[in-house]
């Protein structure tokens, strides 16, 4: 699995053979696919683990009972049936101190403490803040001039996974679309109907999730950054990496990340995750999954997706071009210089986007390419933080 796979999931062998490659290389992670034909069907984790399902076309119904729970809302309002459970009194009196020293921060640090605290809800908090926690481990430390706020930010990231739960007070079907996200886990099943087609992953030896059931893009907020931080930022995380806690190492619990981007060529740029991945754990390893932007009203002006990739680092003259159209699947290893164009897709990356695992050549292909290699020279700038050698 070491070179750029693009298929169409239409090509139902193609898939096959990339989903057998792929578990031979990595035991235990399955890629599937799973259609509605217009009844009811019942999504389910075919060895008993933990299975994500990524629907790609079409759309329908899913049944979520009384007692759900979800980390939705922080976008749309989730519908009324559903209540945002009373913040932990530790973690509202948390963000209180840091609602109350905000200016004493750094600016750099602001911007993503202001994501967290815009969450609140009077007594409650709402949506999955682990994104922002990303970008703050980001920030270059002291975020704060004082060690007490300083403290005080590092405290979020013991307490962030059990806020922004709202829960269901009755049983019905509720819609889904292209680009939501839904979870079985262990014996658990989702009942679904409608017509729809749906990518899948399984890992096999985990029985629970800690990613609600349901995660759909409209009551999830926008999210500017990565390969989109400005022209028409449509970027939202149904499953983003969770930074560890206290006796966890390695990558943690995740292994799969997904957001959902839309790409413009003015703000991507060329990119590459090292073979050996910065801070340990598994490789970065990242699939396209391209969806209809008019699922959600995304103006493309006319321009054609597609996707280029540097297979080799050492030789920046050479490149691929690859056509993207909805239902477009790419898989992209470590190691391999990429930059998406003018696309609307869902990014899955097993084992997930790590911390500190990018690393910028734009400014390397400039010098290096010849001449005749695509690279986005408005964002030369940005720092490579490795000679192009050790990433090779």
């Amino acid at each position: 699995m070491d070179r750029v796979q693009a298929l169409h999931l239409e090509d139902r062998s193609a898939f096959a053979a990339f989903s057998d490659a792929w578990e031979t290389a990595h035991p235990g992670l399955r890629f599937s696919l799973v259609h509605g034909m217009g009844d009811e069907t019942l999504l389910h984790a075919d060895f008993g683990g933990m299975k994500v399902h990524w629907l790609y076309e079409g759309g329908g119904e899913v049944f979520l009972p009384k007692g759900t729970r979800t980390k939705e809302g922080d976008g749309d309002a989730l519908p009324a049936s559903y209540r945002p459970q009373p913040m932990d009194a530790r973690f509202a009196e948390l963000l209180e101190c840091l609602a109350a020293q905000f200016g004493t921060m750094h600016p750099a640090a602001q911007a993503p403490l202001r994501a967290i605290l815009d969450r609140r809800r009077k007594d409650a908090y709402v949506g999955d803040c682990a994104n922002d926690l990303w970008k703050l481990a980001h920030t270059p430390r002291p975020w704060a001039k004082e060690a007490e706020v300083e403290t005080l930010l590092a405290a979020l990231l013991l307490q962030y996974r059990a806020a922004g739960y709202s829960v269901k007070q009755e049983d019905s079907f509720e819609p889904v679309c292209a680009g939501d996200q839904l979870i079985t886990a262990g014996a658990e099943t989702l009942r679904v109907r409608g017509r729809f087609s749906c990518l899948c992953i399984e890992k096999k030896d985990r029985a629970e999730s800690h990613i609600p059931a349901a995660m759909r893009l409209k009551y999830l907020r926008d999210s500017s950054g990565g390969c989109n931080f400005d022209f028409d930022p449509f970027r939202r995380l149904p499953l983003t990496w969770h930074m560890n806690l206290p006796g966890e190492s390695g990558d943690g619990i995740n292994f799969v990340n997904s957001h959902v981007v839309n790409i413009a060529s003015e703000t991507s740029p060329t990119h590459v995750h090292p073979r050996i991945p910065i801070g340990g754990g598994l490789a970065q390893n990242e699939c396209y999954l391209v969806l209809d932007p008019d699922t959600h009203g995304i103006n493309t002006y006319g321009r054609e997706p597609h996707l280029i990739v540097f297979p080799d680092l050492g030789d920046l003259r050479r490149f691929e071009r690859h056509p993207l159209r909805p239902g477009s699947f790419v898989y992209i290893p470590a190691g391999t210089g990429h930059r998406g164009m003018d696309a609307f897709v869902n990014v899955i990356t097993v084992p997930g986007f790590k911390p500190h695992n990018e690393f910028y050549i734009d400014q390397d292909i400039g010098e290096q390419g010849g001449g005749t290699a695509p690279f986005n020279a408005g964002l030369r700038s940005l720092k490579n933080y490795s000679a192009l050698g050790e990433l090779t």
